[in-house]
């Protein structure tokens, strides 16, 4: 499985910044939602303050990926295979792009 391009879809319990770029340099992606309080996230995407529909994005040099939108509450991803410019469908169906940062 190791160096295979795999993509691996994780939840809040395992999903982090120091997991994501292990698994990157093995090549293999992650996708998943993210705990708020966890080490080396980005405090800039973590302490940012949405409303209803809106979305931000932050992707790092090495490929990772963090954003956070609201739709009733305010949830965080992280993807090493998606980009800061993903968009982000919600359970109405409403399409909106996330900004790049």
């Amino acid at each position: 499985m190791l160096d295979s391009g795999r993509i691996l879809y994780t939840d809040n319990y395992y999903t982090s910044v120091t997991l994501a770029s292990k698994l990157l340099q093995r090549k293999i992606h992650l996708v998943g939602t993210l705990r708020s309080n966890r080490k080396f996230n980005s405090k800039q995407v973590t302490s940012k303050k949405l409303k209803k529909n809106e979305v931000f994005a932050e992707e790092s040099g090495t490929g990772i990926v963090i954003l956070k939108w609201k739709d009733k509450r305010e949830i965080l991803m992280l993807s090493t295979l998606h980009s800061a410019t993903a968009r982000v469908k919600n359970k109405n169906g409403m399409s909106q792009k996330s900004p790049k940062s």
